[in-house]
């Protein structure tokens, strides 16, 4: 097996390499994120990072890294709410400095065993929508009612509170006939962004050699959900802005505009009052998608979510990787119940998919969840 650490201490990257090549692993060093993108290939099987890195943080790393590899991530205490942010890119394992050469050791195992057992999956198993918390229910009630209207929703919360299964949840319930798309402004590069919202013509640029729809034309009579809004540029705001306020938009390199009759939710975790302030966003721009705001509870705040959700999580998991059935013992439900959840609910999703996958037998014990 190959690994590469990526760490800019020193010392810390030559003794985890020493310790690692001591257990007969195959490992590279590179003392930035920047390097390591350069040389990285398909020879390497698993990457751990820092976070804290000059040139390029680990965060912005494993984006560039688009899910290639399987990451394990290294923090310390200063930086672990930047962690969580990592969860939502695909991060199943954080160690938090200093820690024991075996707790490593632990992970990288527990990586190569889920990446075994995930190889064969079930792309038709769906996740059931979980509501049990008051909470939880009011935020819905209040997505029932604006549903069936055309009003612009903007879903605001923390990272990982599950946005986009609400936004799919408004447009069920919205009775339009067309399709829900989503857009994640921070997963695309900018350049790319007004090609995918708006599609081109053949001929705009030198590589368009036929008309390509963008998801404004392929949501039509539907919904588009773009997320983390606040991630879009700046110059493209504008652009955004005319075409809620005009209902219709050019593809690139097109001479005559298409109608627009597209529901539009958005969403972010950011304050957008302080990016307003900051010349970052649009204030315009902010109220036109904001008509009707829904701030989605963190999980910690719907506790009566988290064993139904955690249930559900694992009854997916189960199908979809084809594995024996299996139920939380008590000490686990204690422990899911007593933990913090600060990555919400896509923290719960890993936690719980990794002990399905890791557990022994049909009972999943505390010490296997890893929280």
């Amino acid at each position: 097996m190959k690994i590469a650490i990526v760490e800019d201490d020193i010392n810390m990257r030559k003794s985890l390499s020493l310790a690692l090549k001591s257990e007969g692993y195959d490992v590279i060093e590179f003392r930035n994120a920047v390097d390591a993108l350069k040389k990285l290939d398909e020879s390497v099987d698993l990457v751990i990072t820092d976070i804290t890195m000059p040139k390029m943080d680990g965060i912005d790393f494993v984006k560039e890294l688009n899910g290639k590899y399987e990451v394990i991530m290294i923090t310390g205490n200063a930086t672990l709410n930047r962690a969580i942010e990592a969860l939502r890119l695909g991060v199943k394992d954080f160690l938090t400095k200093p820690f024991e050469i075996e707790d490593l050791l632990g992970a990288i195992k527990r990586n190569v065993i889920v990446k075994e057992k995930t190889k064969t999956k079930n792309k038709n198993v769906k996740h059931k929508f979980v509501a049990n918390d008051e909470n939880t229910k009011k935020v819905l009630e209040m997505a029932k009612k604006v549903a069936p209207t055309n009003a612009n929703v903007m879903l605001l919360g923390e990272s990982g509170v599950g946005k986009e299964e609400f936004a799919k949840f408004i447009h069920e319930n919205s009775g339009k006939k067309g399709k829900f798309i989503a857009i994640n402004m921070s997963a695309i590069p900018e350049n790319l962004i007004e090609s995918e919202l708006f599609g081109y013509v053949k001929g705009a640029f030198t590589d368009a050699t036929s008309d390509k729809k963008g998801l404004f034309e392929l949501a039509e009579e539907g919904t588009l959900f773009l997320d983390e809004i606040a991630e879009m540029p700046y110059n493209l705001q504008a652009k955004l802005l005319r075409v809620l306020q005009e209902r219709e938009f050019y593809p690139l390199g097109a001479t005559k505009p298409k109608k627009l009759n597209v529901r539009i939710i958005s969403a972010t975790n950011q304050d957008i009052d302080k990016l307003i302030k900051e010349n970052k966003f649009r204030e315009d721009l902010y109220y036109r998608l904001n008509t009707i705001p829904i701030k989605i509870p963190p999980l910690r705040e719907r506790k009566d979510d988290i064993i139904p959700i955690a249930k559900e999580i694992l009854k997916k998991t189960i199908k979809e990787y084809s594995l024996e059935d299996k139920k939380f013992s008590d000490d686990a439900i204690e422990r899911l119940l007593e933990y913090d959840w600060p990555g919400n609910i896509r923290e719960l999703i890993n936690v719980v998919e990794r002990a399905a996958i890791l557990s022994e037998g049909n009972l999943i014990k505390k010490e296997d969840l890893y929280i």
